[in-house]
């Protein structure tokens, strides 16, 4: 990455220009619509029966995370004998490899874009819950989930560098993996981070209370409260009564503090404030020390764009993280406002970073 700054690339790709044109229901549909057919697989796991989206030219693989958790990936590998980049890609919370922009980045970068790629399901989610009891951390654990198939996909002879691209939950993944990588360098190309947040305390508090039904987040809110009744269910199908218990005493009112406190903290041996120290950003921000573009919106309901003047004020002008905040987008949905943007911005960022021979 000699005579590459994070100052140049910022700068290129601002020239390109942010132009949503489709009426605001219209991009939420296009971002947000094509993922609802796929809910049951996400929280129910694969089945043999089930859908299996990907193109043959994509294989299902296993490896571990950094500390050996078993988890599951769909890769896509060039094999006619030429070298080529990496980039893998992370799913958010109750998501997992086979959302759809989770696959449409995959299939894109794979077909268009010329590298090779892997996207994973992280623990806790996907077919990655089937092989461990592992519960999610927010974001600390993830990003050794992301360093480890880094690891996994940058030791293949095909491949010469390797970046990650998360959302939401994979945003603090790829955050926490760029933090991480000080120790374990198997990120090697750029870091690319869609509609994060700061602080885990503060959006794990934030799911936990229900909001008025006026408020923009209200919707949201109560998609996952759904999505985590129907895990709730499964769980009890497959006998987690424990981890059941901790969502709530009541359906449909899932605590996630009290999931922070009785599950995961006690899961790896750390202190609920730890849990919540080594999950957030604004923690370990203006340490990083590997280039990291964070995209956000002004309108995202979800994590507030308040996370986002904490972050930067936590960077403290850190030259290695790039925060942009754009007038629109809600969260994560930025493909449906403006594509053509989208994918320019993604491509720019990730073939700065890439090595090609």
């Amino acid at each position: 990455m000699s005579g590459r700054s994070m100052k140049e690339i910022g700068e290129r790709l601002r020239e390109i220009p942010f132009s949503p044109r489709k009426p605001r229901f219209l991009a939420l549909a296009d971002a947000y619509a094509p993922d609802f057919s796929r809910i049951s697989t996400d929280i129910l796991g694969s089945r043999p029966e089930g859908p299996h989206p990907y193109p043959d030219t994509f294989e299902k693989v296993v490896f571990p995370s950094l500390d050996d958790t078993p988890l599951v990936g769909v890769l896509g590998l060039h094999r006619d004998g030429r070298k080529r980049p990496g980039v893998v890609f992370c799913h958010g919370f109750h998501g997992s490899k086979n959302k759809n922009y989770i696959m449409e980045a995959a299939l894109k970068a794979f077909s268009e874009w010329d590298y090779n790629v892997l996207a994973l399901d992280l623990r806790d989610f996907g077919e990655s819950r089937d092989l461990s009891h592992a519960p999610s951390t927010g974001g600390w654990k993830e990003g050794q989930d992301i360093l480890g198939v880094c690891r996994f996909l940058g030791h293949m002879e095909e491949v010469t560098t390797v970046g990650a691209v998360g959302y939401s939950l994979g945003a603090s993944a790829v955050l926490n993996a760029a933090h991480q990588n000080d120790l374990y360098p198997y990120i090697t190309g750029g870091v690319m981070a869609w509609s994060g947040f700061a602080s885990l305390e503060r959006i794990v508090s934030r799911f936990s209370r229900r909001p008025p039904v006026g408020d923009p987040f209200f919707p949201y809110y109560a998609v996952f409260v759904l999505l985590t009744e129907m895990r709730r269910l499964e769980m009890l199908r497959r006998g987690d009564d424990e981890a059941v218990a901790t969502l709530g005493d009541r359906p449909f009112s899932p605590d996630f503090r009290r999931y922070v406190r009785e599950v995961v903290a006690p899961h790896y041996g750390k202190s609920e404030e730890a849990i919540y120290a080594l999950c957030s950003p604004r923690n370990f921000v203006d340490g990083l020390e590997y280039p990291v573009l964070l995209v956000h919106a002004e309108d995202d309901p979800v994590c507030p764009v308040e996370e986002m003047e904490e972050l930067r004020l936590a960077a403290r002008g850190n030259p290695n993280l790039d925060i942009w905040v754009l007038p629109t987008g809600l969260h994560c949905a930025f493909m449906g406002f403006d594509e053509e943007w989208y994918w320019a911005v993604m491509r720019g960022f990730l073939d700065y970073w890439a090595e090609r021979p």
